[in-house]
């Protein structure tokens, strides 16, 4: 058994046990606490979660919440890749990247919902607000990545290699190898952030709005049910991600 199949099995064991953990302190807690309208046992949250996952509405808001997610991250992706390769070649708009992006980690996610939904349409929302939240993380990692690797570009100032020469030879490949981690990373991410901001802006056919209606009808079963089927996306999510990033570097 090689080292990936070896850690993959490992890390499996390891959610698998935390997993269990958390099923039996849910379940005794549900028994102490004794009213499921507040707090329901996990098994019912689970058979609730299967018969959801039977419904056609629930599988055409979690495709929509995807599609937002995804949307997303394409974008952040797309927008911190051109600030990277800018801030690689112009080290003044490294400074000015930088400043943007400390800004953005040091505002509140709550903020940028609440002052999204004044500007955009609620379907755009979430979007928006991944994007704001997730652009930095991808940033980081493109600039890490070219720092990294900062000595091959002194060796293209030595032999006086053009800006183009720069881009196509070396920045390119080396952030083209870290849009899997990106990926793996930030799609998880983006999945969350969305389901947060579709709660506030209640777009139509989206996780949010589902965990919103549950809310206010007081079916806290529901609620966390899809919350069970959100959690189980991302984990499947950052799963695959996983897989295929070290089937490629391996």
């Amino acid at each position: 058994m090689n080292k990936t199949a070896k850690k993959i099995l490992t890390n499996a064991a390891l959610i698998a046990g935390l997993t269990a953990a958390a099923l039996l302190v849910w379940y005794v807690a549900a028994v102490i606490y004794g009213n499921e309208l507040i707090l329901p046992d996990p098994w019912a949250v689970i058979k609730l979660a299967f018969g959801l996952l039977g419904d056609g509405a629930t599988w055409l808001s979690l495709l929509f919440t995807l599609a937002r997610s995804l949307a997303a991250f394409l974008l952040s992706a797309v927008i911190a890749f051109c600030l990277a390769l800018a801030a690689g070649l112009f080290p003044a708009t490294r400074l000015c990247a930088d400043a943007v992006v400390t800004f953005l980690r040091a505002l509140p996610t709550i903020s940028v919902i609440l002052l999204s939904m004044v500007l955009l349409r609620s379907s755009a929302v979430p979007v928006a607000v991944a994007v704001l939240v997730a652009f930095p993380v991808a940033y980081g990692t493109f600039v890490r990545r070219y720092d990294h690797n900062k000595a091959l570009f002194d060796v293209c100032k030595t032999y006086d290699v053009s800006a183009c020469g720069k881009v196509k030879y070396f920045l390119l490949p080396l952030i083209r190898d870290e849009l899997l981690s990106v990926a793996e990373e930030e799609l998880p991410l983006c999945v969350k952030v969305v389901i947060a901001g579709e709660v506030l802006a209640l777009p139509l056919s989206s996780l949010g709005r589902d965990m919103y209606v549950a809310k206010v009808n007081l079916d806290t079963a529901r609620v966390l049910a899809l919350t069970v089927i959100a959690l189980v996306v991302c984990f499947v999510i950052s799963g695959v991600l996983g897989l295929v990033r070290r089937r490629v570097n391996d």
